[in-house]
C-alpha cells in the first residue's frame, strides 16, 4: 500500500510541477576537492558515478551516498614497492596522477595489519584500499567520477571527497539566476548596488552589462570582476517595461586598514592550473614576484589581482621551499598567469585561504604585521610592523534598515585563521569601529579601535557589485497523466534506490545513526516543504511513503518483512517453526524496532539547543 501511496503523491507533485535547483555549480570552495579537480562556475553535472543527475539535490545525494570501497582500477604488483608507511612518495602520486586522480598534499599510505593490504589516507579520511590479488593490486575508493559540461565542451572530473556520509563535501554550492531578489533591499546599505541609478528593482532580469550580453550569473560575476575599477551599466528587463532599462551602477574600492601581513603558506593548488605546471607545490612559501618583496613591497591580498594584470605574461617567482635537511632552500620558477580576475572567490569562511585564479593556488594570509601605510587607519591608531593581530570584533549592516545589528568575533587562534577572511568580512561591516586586539612584540596584548576607510590612491575595488539573485530552478511538470506517472515510475526507481545505499551505508559505518530523523526531525522537514508549495510537501510524503514500504519489508519480525520469512521457511521446509522461535524472535523483533525509536527520538532531541545543553550538562 506505501508503495502505491508512494507513487500518487509523487504523480501528483509532478502533476502540479516540481521546482528543483539546476545541477549547475554556482561556486567552488577555494581548497576544497572539486576545486582542486579544477571544477569551475557554469559547470553543469550530468553524471556522478555513472548515476543521472537531475537537480542540485541529486548531486548532494550522490556524493553523501558514494559507495567508499567501489572498485577503482587494477594496478601492477610492482606498485606494492611504493606502499610504505608514511608519506605518499612523488613516484606513487605520479602513478595515481597518470589516471587523473591527484592524491592531497597531506595523503600517507598505511600499511594494514592484514599481509597484502594498504591505505591511503588524508587527515581522518580513507582515500583508497589496496589489496593484492594474484599478480596485481585492486584499488577501491571513495572517488567521484564527475561528468559533465563546460559549454559545449564533454568535461570529466575525479574527485576526492573528504569527510564521510552526510558530512562528506566536496565544495560545490548551487547557481544563481539573473532575476533579482531582495525585496524590499537589493543590495546591503553601501554597495553599489544600493546606490545604482536609477534604482534595481526587485525581479529585474539582468540581461546584459555594457556591450556584453549576460546569460548566467557566474558570467555577470566574471565580467564584473574584470572591470572591477569601472563603472557599469546594467541593462535589465523589468516587467512593464517595453524596452530594457538602463541602469548605472559605480565602483567601490575596498575598505582598509592600511595592514600588509605577511603571506603564509600556499595550501591547494588546482590540477592542469599554471602554479601546477611550473612546479608549484603546497607548503611552498611565495616571497617575491619579479623581484619585488612580497609583504613589503606587495600586499599578499593585492597579489591575486597583480597576478590576473601579468596574464601572459613569463613572470618569475622565488618560493622558500622546506627540504629534508630542514633548512628551506630558496627556488626561482617561471609561470605564466591565465587571464583570470583576482578576488573572484572572496574568502566567506574563516578556514577559507584565499585564491589566485590566474595561477590555480590558494594561500593563507598570517596575522603578523609586516608594513603600516603611513596616514591609514591603522597608523593613526599606533598599530606598528613587527606586532600582529589576535581578534577582530565588527558589527555587521543588514538587509532591512529595521534590523538590529549583528556583532561578529574573528579570533586567529588556529592555524587556518585567514586575514583575508577578516578583511573581506569588513567590507560588510557597518560603520562602527572595529575593535581589534593587538599583540606587541613585548607579548602585551591591548584592544585598539580602528575604522576601515576607503583609499582614494589605492586601485583596489570590490570584485562585486552586491546584487542579490534567486537560486537558478527549472520545474519538472507533467502534460498529462500518464507522463505524470511515467515521471512519478522513474522517480519512485530513484528513490528506492537511494533508500537502499541509504541502508548499505549504515551497515558498512559510512552514516552515522545520529545522522538519522525521527518524528521531530520529520515534522520539521514537512513544514518546510509545505512552507515552498504544495508539491514538494507531496514530493516529500512520497519520499517518506518509499521509505516505510522499504522499512516495513525489512527481514524483521513483527514487520511484514519478518512473516515473509518465516512464510518463506515453512513454504521450503514444509513445516512451521517452533512456537518457541517465533516468540524469541517477535520479542527480538519488537526490541529491535523500540531501540530504534528511542534512538532516533534522542538523536531528535539532541538537535534542540536547549535540550543539547541539558544532556551535555548531565553526560559531559
Amino acid at each position: 500500500m506505501n508503495l502505491i501511496t508512494g507513487l500518487l503523491f509523487y504523480a501528483s507533485a509532478f502533476g502540479l510541477g516540481i521546482e528543483t535547483s539546476q545541477p549547475v555549480v554556482g561556486l567552488v570552495e577555494v581548497g576544497l576537492p572539486a576545486w582542486e579537480a579544477g571544477m569551475e562556475r557554469g559547470d553543469r553535472l550530468r553524471r556522478i558515478n555513472g548515476e543521472s543527475i537531475a537537480s542540485f539535490d541529486d548531486i548532494m545525494l550522490e556524493v553523501a551516498l558514494a559507495q567508499s570501497d567501489r572498485p577503482l582500477f587494477q594496478a601492477p604488483e610492482t606498485m606494492a614497492d611504493l606502499l610504505e608507511n608514511g608519506p605518499v612518495s612523488e613516484t606513487l602520486r605520479d602513478r595515481f596522477a597518470k589516471r587523473d586522480i591527484r592524491l592531497p598534499h597531506d595523503a600517507v599510505v598505511v600499511v594494514e595489519t592484514a599481509p597484502g593490504q594498504w591505505s591511503i589516507q588524508s587527515g581522518l579520511t580513507r582515500l583508497f584500499g589496496l589489496k593484492k590479488s594474484g599478480s596485481e593490486i585492486a584499488v577501491v575508493g571513495n572517488m567521484l567520477k564527475i561528468e559533465g559540461t563546460r559549454g559545449a565542451v564533454e568535461m570529466t572530473w575525479n574527485v576526492l571527497p573528504r569527510g564521510k556520509g552526510t558530512g562528506r563535501r566536496i565544495g560545490l554550492h548551487p547557481e544563481y539566476d539573473t532575476r533579482l531578489a531582495g525585496n524590499p533591499d537589493i543590495g546591503p546599505p553601501g554597495w553599489p548596488a544600493s546606490n545604482a541609478k536609477p534604482a534595481l528593482a526587485h525581479d529585474d532580469r539582468l540581461k546584459q552589462i555594457d556591450d556584453q550580453p549576460i546569460e548566467t550569473v557566474s558570467q555577470m560575476r566574471t565580467h564584473i570582476a574584470r572591470h572591477a575599477d569601472r563603472e557599469l551599466v546594467y541593462r535589465v528587463e523589468r516587467a512593464g517595461a517595453k524596452e530594457l532599462v538602463d541602469i548605472t551602477v559605480p565602483a567601490r574600492r575596498f575598505r582598509t586598514l592600511g595592514l600588509s601581513m605577511d603571506i603564509g603558506r600556499i595550501t591547494a593548488i588546482r590540477g592542469r592550473s599554471p602554479a601546477e605546471t611550473a612546479g608549484l607545490k603546497v607548503g611552498d612559501k611565495l616571497i617575491t614576484i619579479d623581484g619585488r618583496d612580497i609583504g613589503k613591497a606587495i600586499n599578499p591580498l593585492e597579489l591575486p589581482n597583480l597576478l590576473a594584470g601579468l596574464h601572459g605574461q613569463n613572470v618569475t617567482i622565488e618560493v622558500l621551499r622546506e627540504q629534508a635537511t630542514g633548512e628551506p632552500e630558496t627556488i626561482s620558477l617561471s609561470v605564466t598567469p591565465e587571464d583570470r580576475p583576482g578576488w573572484l572567490d572572496q574568502p566567506d569562511r574563516p578556514d577559507a585561504p584565499l585564491s589566485v585564479p590566474s595561477l590555480g593556488l590558494a594561500f593563507h594570509c598570517s596575522v603578523n604585521i609586516l608594513a603600516v601605510a603611513a596616514g591609514s587607519p591603522a597608523a593613526e591608531a599606533g598599530i606598528k610592523p613587527g606586532e600582529e593581530i589576535s581578534r577582530v570584533t565588527m558589527t555587521f549592516r543588514q538587509l532591512a534598515a529595521q534590523a538590529e545589528p549583528v556583532s561578529y568575533d574573528i579570533k586567529f587562534d588556529d592555524t587556518k585563521a585567514n586575514w583575508a577572511h577578516a578583511v573581506w568580512r569588513m567590507q560588510w561591516a557597518d560603520d562602527n569601529p572595529l575593535v581589534m586586539q593587538v599583540v606587541g612584540e613585548n607579548g602585551e596584548a591591548r584592544d585598539v579601535q580602528v575604522t576601515p576607510k576607503r583609499d582614494p590612491q589605492r586601485d583596489w575595488f570590490l570584485p562585486i557589485r552586491g546584487t542579490q539573485h534567486y537560486t537558478l530552478v527549472e520545474t519538472r511538470q507533467a502534460d498529462g497523466v500518464m507522463q505524470a506517472l511515467g515521471m512519478a515510475t522513474g522517480q519512485a526507481k530513484t528513490t528506492l534506490m537511494r533508500i537502499w545505499l541509504t541502508l548499505r551505508s549504515l551497515f558498512t559505518g559510512d552514516i552515522s545513526v545520529t545522522e538519522l530523523q525521527g518524528p521531530i526531525g520529520i515534522a520539521r522537514v514537512a513544514y518546510s516543504f509545505a512552507q515552498h508549495s504544495l508539491s514538494r510537501l507531496l514530493e516529500f510524503l512520497a519520499f517518506l511513503s518509499f521509505n516505510l514500504a522499504v522499512i516495513n519489508f525489512l527481514p524483521i519480525p513483527v514487520l511484514d518483512g519478518g512473516h515473509m520469512v518465516f512464510l518463506s521457511w515453512e513454504a521450503v521446509t514444509r513445516r512451521r517453526p517452533s512456537e518457541k522461535v517465533l516468540i524469541a524472535a517477535t520479542y527480538f523483533g519488537l526490541a529491535f524496532v523500540l531501540v530504534l525509536m528511542v534512538t532516533v527520538i534522542f538523536v531528535d532531541l539532541e538537535r534542540i539547543p536547549a535540550i543539547k545543553q541539558v544532556i551535555e550538562s548531565i553526560f559531559g
